[in-house]
């Protein structure tokens, strides 16, 4: 939409609101069918007459997907996105880390047949670039000092595409960035970490506020009223329970717009935000107007929510963080009841074949089978680090694998992406609440850590146990001259 604003009518595609809406009525027309009903105005979460925008999804993110729907049927996003993460995991693993080609092979092909890697990779979302933006600032921390210019740039520019692609990725890098900035100040072993690949890192933070800065900017010009902000801390509260508890104590006295609702509550955080049926809805079911008082009202709900019941906000937050962390079932596809209800933002042949692919359906068992392997990959990422833990120490590895700095280095880069994969559960189940899909995206980083760590002591031992048969043979060799 912002495209056909910008550049003219031409530039439209059949993705378009307005052009999916008059396919879907002229579908109906044709073939009488009635399976793509128009969405009210006041039910959309964007409406340009009614100067309602959501922030919701990155509109820089949009352009990629513009991009790659006109010039390869949206190829080309899935190809840039895979090529990110070669491009990460080769410079970490065969360039940094010095593992041998087969070994790196094989690790990406474990990555890519038993973890929900190549599932995000595929997906037409920005999830792909969270454990990307966790893997760019550990590598700039740690290895600063041995990347080439080409690389600083690449991995800022991956960085800073990965911050602007959705606003969870800007709370997931300030997450991890500020304990590490303060670790460095405090601690002599995060000393190491380099000042310039953390300003780098920060300075990417900056230009993802900056990109979020001009979009406000440019949506408020164009249409007169800022865009607004999901709901989702007033979501979340409302399903934990304190949300609905102050509601119902306070309501209609505290003036909050969500009171029009609260019978409906409590509800789930997605039904809150995105549900259209009138016992569990809100902020859909909202005319414009108390969509923007529903978004500007959040952070005073939020005060006030936690000044009501501080010790169940702080509970359920608790329990919320630990049950995101072992929470990463693979649930992508089975999409059927997703599609019809979002059917009439879809062009027609795309919402066709979209129902009639086996992937729609639910009893289609590829999910089930990657969540089963993913488990076991995690599962066994322990017990790797756990046998490492263990066999280093007593130097049941060659101390070979331990000496100098590389294998410090290795221990503190991971230091970092394990941060990263908390800081994630973290902000994911404070803003929203505890989801597959949102762990989902990173786990794969922990079996990724132990594959590497079990290449580098495999191939530092036999390099060691290479170099004492040669000094044997040249000892042999010695002693008979």
């Amino acid at each position: 939409m912002g495209i056909t604003k910008l550049l003219g009518p031409r530039f439209q595609t059949a993705w378009a609101p307005q052009a999916a809406e008059a396919a879907a009525a002229a579908a109906q027309n044709r073939d009488g069918e009635a399976s793509l009903p128009a969405v009210p105005p006041a039910r959309r979460f964007t409406s340009i007459e009614d100067k309602l925008v959501i922030a919701g999804r990155s509109v820089y993110y949009g352009a990629l997907l513009y991009l790659g729907y006109v010039s390869s049927d949206l190829w080309l996003v899935v190809v840039m996105q895979a090529l990110g993460a070669a491009y990460l995991l080769h410079l970490l693993m065969v360039r940094l880390w010095a593992v041998r080609p087969p070994a790196f092979l094989a690790t990406v092909g474990a990555l890519t047949l038993f973890t929900p890697l190549s599932a995000f990779a595929g997906l037409l979302m920005p999830d792909v670039f969270a454990p990307l933006i966790i893997l760019a600032v550990a590598t700039l921390s740690v290895y600063w000092a041995r990347l080439g210019r080409a690389d600083r740039v690449a991995l800022a520019v991956i960085m800073t595409f990965g911050l602007i692609s959705h606003p969870s990725h800007l709370a997931l890098a300030v997450a991890l960035l500020l304990p590490v900035c303060a670790a460095r100040m405090v601690s002599r072993k995060a000393r190491r970490l380099s000042i310039a690949g953390l300003s780098l890192a920060v300075a990417c933070v900056a230009a993802g506020f900056a990109a979020e800065w001009v979009f406000f900017k440019a949506v408020t010009v164009a249409i007169g009223q800022p865009p607004l902000r999901m709901p989702h801390p007033m979501a979340r509260l409302i399903d934990m329970g304190p949300g609905t508890a102050f509601l119902q104590a306070s309501c209609p006295g505290s003036g909050y717009a969500a009171c029009a609702y609260v019978g409906n509550f409590p509800t789930p955080w997605v039904d809150f935000i995105f549900s259209a049926d009138p016992s569990k809805g809100a902020f859909t079911l909202a005319d414009a107007e108390t969509k923007r008082r529903i978004a500007g009202e959040q952070f005073p709900f939020l005060l006030d929510v936690v000044r009501f019941d501080p010790l169940t906000v702080a509970r359920g937050l608790s329990a919320d963080l630990l049950r995101q962390l072992v929470m990463f079932r693979v649930d992508i596809l089975g999409y059927r009841n997703d599609a019809l209800r979002y059917g009439a933002r879809l062009p027609p042949e795309t919402f066709k074949t979209l129902l009639q692919s086996r992937a729609a359906d639910k009893s289609n068992p590829w999910d089930r089978n990657l969540s089963f392997a993913t488990h076991v990959s995690v599962f066994a990422a322990l017990l790797i680090a756990l046998g490492l833990a263990v066999s280093l120490p007593q130097r049941r590895i060659p101390l070979a694998a331990q000496a100098g700095s590389a294998w410090s280095d290795f221990t503190l880069f991971t230091s970092l992406v394990v941060a990263g994969v908390v800081c994630n559960a973290l902000v994911c189940a404070s803003l929203a609440s505890p989801f597959d899909r949102f762990q989902a995206r990173v786990i794969w980083l922990l079996p990724f850590l132990a594959l590497g760590a079990l290449a580098i002591v495999l191939d530092t031992t036999a390099r060691s146990r290479r170099s004492i048969a040669a000094l044997q043979t040249a000892d042999a060799l010695a002693a008979r001259t």
